[in-house]
């Protein structure tokens, strides 16, 4: 028995080292698997994010939406100013999970120890939601000083408005859903972009809008036997299927199956009505088909695209060229309004606004608050929720209510003028040439967004 001693020690040990290797390739899994760990991954980055925020303010955000493609955020930052210190750069940054910025340098002015700011004082400007990746960002805003420091402040929601759900424009069968969200780590409040990819549009989510004007027992304006309304609705289903060849999911708001007795010149805000209907579809853009008349006895007519205001006109000032090289149009000579050759901003003016006063306090309800800046076209204004200033809220019975007035989600909306029905040669151009209009109008939208 004394022989065994050995050996049975040496059986021990080995066991004793079989388990100590067992334990420490555990240990180095754990570790393997901890470090690998999706959700301590984006922790340790969220915290490496968060560590370099300067906690002692936050930016409150006033006010944010999205108008076509672009997102904007204005807000406010308090800070006492310290003597002989400036802030010479304001920046919205985008922060992923790895510590890339994307930088947007934001409109700033330093007044009484408030800071105000703004993504862009355009509101198809800012940031342009169809170029991020997916991943998620933290939106921050970085201050640079006059003294070199360098800070960063998380934001938080001080607006009525709710978080934003995003599709991007259709391309080869592709969409990213963009949620912009507000919430809270830490007790730190911030807001974020989360970008995912998703395979199909919502039912009811669509890329481009196209209103044929008028309709119904509303023919617009006429010659002849030419009628506005009929024209329009030629012209939008074939924009409609070409635009539709590009990829692109396309709404009408209407078709021609309307009543011929519809009242579409005053039921536009009900529920069925044009202005929700558009709204309801969370398209990217509006394209607004017209023919004016000419009670201004005008001897040339001509192609006139109308854009919002605090807009940059790129894509106004395209479509206006593509048309006109196109059908073989010509500029309109129109020059009231007129921002470009063929591009025109019409907001109230002072008249329109006394004029528009007037007509509230005779029928008894609280004029609206109507300025200089807010677009004159209701199919622009009304379309654009917050960023263009829409305000039929129900006030005035005469109309309905636009249920979007206060979106924070805007499509960019043009009214465009293909010619004037009263001028021979603008009908006759656009009787025997509307491939030609519609090549123009394509051109500039698969321009516009790439495609």
């Amino acid at each position: 028995m004394k022989k065994d001693k050995p050996q049975s020690q040496g059986i021990l040990i080995k066991v004793i080292i079989l388990l100590f290797v067992i334990f420490m390739c555990s240990l180095i899994f754990i570790k393997i698997r901890n470090d690998n760990d999706p959700n301590r991954i984006i922790e340790k980055q969220r915290s490496e994010i968060f560590s370099n925020i300067d906690k002692t303010n936050t930016a409150n955000i006033t006010k944010f939406y999205t108008y076509g493609t672009h997102f904007n955020i204005e807000g406010t930052l308090d800070i006492v100013k310290i003597s002989g210190i400036q802030i010479n750069f304001v920046d919205l940054i985008l922060k992923d999970l790895n510590g890339e910025e994307i930088a947007i340098k934001a409109d700033f002015n330093y007044l009484d120890n408030t800071l105000a700011f703004s993504t862009s004082s355009e509101i198809n400007s800012g940031i342009d939601l169809e170029t991020l990746a997916i991943n998620d960002y933290y939106i921050l805003l970085k201050a640079t000083y006059s003294n070199s420091d360098v800070k960063y402040y998380s934001l938080s929601n001080s607006s009525e408005y709710e978080d934003i759900n995003y599709y991007t424009i259709s391309k080869e069968n592709h969409h990213n859903k963009i949620n912009i969200y507000f919430d809270t780590y830490n007790e730190t409040k911030y807001m974020a972009i989360n970008v995912k990819e998703e395979n199909n549009l919502p039912e009811d989510v669509y890329d481009i809008a196209i209103d044929p004007g008028h309709g119904g027992k509303d023919k617009g304006s006429t010659n002849g036997d030419y009628k506005e309304a009929d024209i329009t609705l030629d012209y939008a289903k074939k924009l409609k299927t070409e635009l539709e060849n590009l990829g692109l999911k396309v709404f009408m708001s209407r078709d021609g199956t309307e009543a011929s007795n519809a009242d579409m010149a005053n039921n536009m805000y009900d529920d069925d009505g044009r202005i929700n209907i558009l709204n309801a579809s969370k398209a990217k853009m509006l394209l607004s088909l017209h023919i004016d008349n000419d009670k201004y006895n005008k001897e040339k007519g001509g192609i006139e695209v109308y854009a919002p205001n605090n807009c940059n006109l790129e894509f106004a000032s395209n479509l206006a060229k593509n048309l006109v090289e196109n059908s073989g149009s010509y500029y309109s000579g129109l020059n009231s309004f007129k921002k470009a050759e063929g591009v025109y901003v019409r907001n109230y003016t002072n008249l329109d606004i006394l004029a528009f006063n007037s007509r509230a306090n005779k029928n008894g309800y609280e004029p609206y608050n109507v300025t200089t800046s807010t677009p004159y076209l209701y199919i622009i204004r009304e379309t654009g929720g917050i960023a263009t200033g829409a305000f039929v809220d129900g006030r005035n019975k005469s109309y309905g209510t636009n249920k979007y007035y206060n979106s924070n989600y805007g499509i960019e909306a043009y009214s465009i003028q293909l010619g004037y029905m009263g001028i021979q040669s603008d009908l006759d151009n656009i009787i025997s040439k509307p491939d030609s209009y519609i090549a123009g109008i394509v051109k500039t939208v698969q321009e516009y967004y790439n495609l």
